[in-house]
């Protein structure tokens, strides 16, 4: 385990149990950690979070997913099925915790007496988290769920991909990370409340209901007298350009909004012809002889690559970008001038850091993932002497 010294960050004061596996528990919690507050994660002995033994990397002695997510944390073992030590976990609750968070499987903290409604009755000041698969009702509100399946449940993946091709699932677990931001939210929100009030929270947070969130514009435009949402690639909705074309070296995404944005682009591509044309001089134009125009265009893109039309439509301010796997990006001078990229306390390696700063400050990579029960000694410490 290693430590760096660093200056206080919002949330210092604050200590948060997290009884979570897998992503979206551990993301919640990574994300607490990352603003200052002492995060204890609490493992099973011997196994302790089933990501510890995903994949064959390794970061720092951890596996890789378990590194990325568990960052900056304390780890402190129970057994549930050990009264004793249930005892203990439940006294520390009581008398340290500000925040519990769990995203067990359902039923799980019911059996063990970790439940909200129990441990907020020995401390009405505690916060309390679920986060569920598909939440606390309906007729599958004990079904186990993984970021994938949600993905299929809420036809998130149907509509992702090529118009003739098949359903795919997102190239990042999106579901599970909004699923701990929204629970890392909810909880900032009840800590905010409970200062004015002196009361505990209830948070609940589902898989689910991010999907159904990250599909509420599709939804309103269902509402509005439009189509379920289709496969398309990478072109959107509402605007053309506003998808993928061809450059000498791949692919150029754009996405213009305005009239102005688009007189600007046919000006770089010197193509003035687009304006005089009825099928392509408006919006709805576009959007009716999208095939046509995306055509045309291609024809006049493919003669520069992907970098010079990125700089000649930069300079005019036309959105714009290639379209590049993860080294590209990682390698742009653009991404290391953010600063993101932050070496491990002992150096030996890199992870992305917090995307956000305070008074221009990120928060630092301060502790690597604990090892398993690390910090079992030092966390039950008060209560012998209690």
């Amino acid at each position: 385990m290693s430590d760096v010294t660093a200056k206080a960050l919002p949330l210092d004061s604050l200590t948060i149990l997290e009884m979570g596996s897998s992503l979206a528990g551990p993301f919640a919690g990574k994300t607490l950690a990352e603003l200052g507050a002492t995060v204890i994660k609490v493992e099973p002995p011997g196994v302790g979070d089933a990501s510890r033994a995903w994949g064959t990397g390794k970061l720092g002695g951890s596996a890789v997913m378990f590194q990325a997510f568990n960052k900056g944390k304390r780890s402190l073992t129970v057994d549930f099925a050990d009264a004793g030590e249930l005892d203990q976990l439940r006294r520390l609750i009581a008398e340290k915790a500000d925040v519990v968070f769990q995203n067990l499987r359902p039923g799980v903290v019911e059996k063990f007496g970790l439940d909200g409604a129990t441990l907020m009755a020995g401390n009405p000041c505690l916060i309390y988290c679920n986060m569920g698969a598909y939440g606390p009702e309906g007729p599958l509100k004990d079904a186990p769920g993984y970021d994938p399946l949600i993905q299929a449940f809420t036809g998130i993946s149907d509509a992702t991909g090529e118009p003739d091709g098949e359903p795919v699932r997102v190239g990042v677990p999106l579901i599970d990370i909004g699923t701990g931001m929204w629970a890392a939210l909810g909880i900032l929100t009840a800590l905010y409340q409970r200062a004015v009030t002196g009361r505990g929270c209830l948070v609940d947070a589902a898989m689910l209901e991010t999907a159904l969130a990250w599909q509420g514009f599709n939804f309103a435009n269902f509402e509005g007298g439009g189509s379920w949402p289709e496969r398309m690639g990478l072109q959107g909705p509402l605007l053309v350009p506003n998808g993928g074309f061809e450059a000498a070296d791949g692919t150029l995404v754009m996405t213009i909004g305005t009239p102005a944005q688009f007189a600007r682009f046919c000006q770089v591509l010197q193509r003035g012809d687009l304006l005089d044309d009825p099928r392509f001089a408006s919006n709805d134009g576009r959007v009716s002889n999208r095939v046509a125009f995306n055509e045309t265009v291609n024809k006049t893109l493919r003669g520069k690559t992907r970098g010079e039309w990125n700089l000649l439509l930069n300079a005019v301010d036309v959105p714009n970008s290639p379209l590049m796997n993860l080294g590209e990006t990682m390698a742009h001078p653009q991404t290391q001038a953010t600063g993101i990229v932050q070496k491990s306390p002992d150096g030996g390696f890199e992870l992305i850091g917090a995307p956000l700063c305070f008074d221009g400050e990120r928060p630092p990579f301060s502790r690597t993932a604990p090892e398993l029960g690390e910090a079992n000694q030092e966390v039950f410490a008060f209560m012998k002497d209690g």
